[in-house]
């Protein structure tokens, strides 16, 4: 009968540690198993430049505070930079190295994964690096399908910025990532502040009537760009009026249209702001090829009021809260 007692207390011991064991399962997975859901646009394209590629709105299952994230997108890096790592509860991120921006390149380093470039991800460096997030953005938005396929289905975060709606974008992805990192306090005051500079510098603008065109020199070649473009931030947030409102037909132009210095000179802006892709990719200033009779001879340039442009913000980091910052303090200068 003892044998028998001690075998049935052995017994519902180890259930009851069973049991015990189960809950704490459970109780662990739910807490490090949060998710939440973010509607987006997602491209599905078999390579960078597939004709067929089509855009399709889709449910994202995202996990809540990731501690392991890669990032296609400066812009977002930028935002993870100035709050801090640690703050967010990261604890490994892999991001593209090549053309970092000075203030961000303390990533360039061996605790950090190398991501691949902004155009194409690193699959064998992504699988050993095993993410919980991936941040895709307009260069590697097409690549959703194969980082889904290649990294067992992982989330992909896409902060693709809209060009028309340069502001609301950049508040759209803080408010999905306050949502992803359960954190008010941290995302909320960089919306505010982004919010209020721009209205503020809005005010000034609109107390002028100054028309000007903007240009990206790149070696000898000249583009400009018009309202609806890549930069249009400067037309569309800033109210500031383009030098020829058809100029660009009010598409969503990534690439710009060539123009000439004649054409400058028929525009005969107020202000030229000029983007050096030269230089924001590190190569040498271009800046100089605008130091001509024609362009010398605009309103602009008689009236100093040829605004070179942070190459890095607007060209490389932009979506970022530190670049947008400095693109607002950019065009500052010219009300202060």
């Amino acid at each position: 009968m003892k044998l028998m007692k001690n075998l049935v207390l052995s017994i519902l011991s180890i259930g009851i540690i069973t049991l015990l064991a189960g809950c704490n399962i459970v109780e662990d997975n739910n807490l490090e198993g949060e998710t939440i859901t973010i509607s987006q646009n997602v491209t599905h394209a078999a390579s960078q430049n597939d004709t067929d590629s089509r855009i399709e709105l889709i449910n994202e299952v995202i996990p809540v505070n990731p501690k392991k994230i890669a990032i296609f997108d400066y812009g977002i890096l930028d935002i993870f930079n100035f709050i801090g790592l640690e703050k967010l509860g990261i604890e490994k991120i892999a991001v593209v190295k090549a053309n970092l921006p000075n203030y961000l390149n303390n990533y360039d380093n061996d605790d950090v994964v190398n991501a691949g470039t902004l155009f194409e991800p690193n699959i064998d460096n992504l699988d050993l690096f095993n993410p919980d997030l991936v941040i895709v953005s307009s260069r590697s938005a097409w690549a959703y399908d194969k980082l889904k396929r290649e990294l067992g289905g992982v989330a992909i975060l896409n902060v693709q910025i809209d060009n028309a709606n340069y502001l609301n974008s950049v508040i759209h992805n803080l408010n999905n990532l306050k949502l992803i990192f359960n954190n008010s306090v941290l995302f909320d005051p960089l919306k505010t502040d982004l919010e209020t500079k721009t209205n503020h510098l809005k005010t000034q603008v609109e107390a002028t009537n100054f028309k000007a065109l903007i240009v990206m020199t790149n070696g000898d070649t000249i583009t400009g760009y018009g309202v609806g473009s890549r930069f249009s931030f400067i037309h569309n947030e800033l109210s500031i009026i383009p030098a020829d409102v058809n100029f660009g037909n009010g598409d969503n132009n990534t690439h710009g249209d060539s123009i000439s210095f004649e054409f400058i000179k028929s525009l005969n802006p107020n202000i030229i702001f000029v983007v050096d892709r030269s230089s924001a990719i590190g190569g040498e200033a271009s800046i100089g090829v605008l130091d001509n009779v024609l362009v010398n001879s605009t309103d602009a340039a008689i009236n100093n009021r040829i605004i070179v442009l942070d190459s890095a913000a607007w060209y490389i980091v932009s979506g970022g809260y530190q670049s947008t910052l400095t693109m607002i303090s950019d065009v500052s200068v010219l009300y202060n």
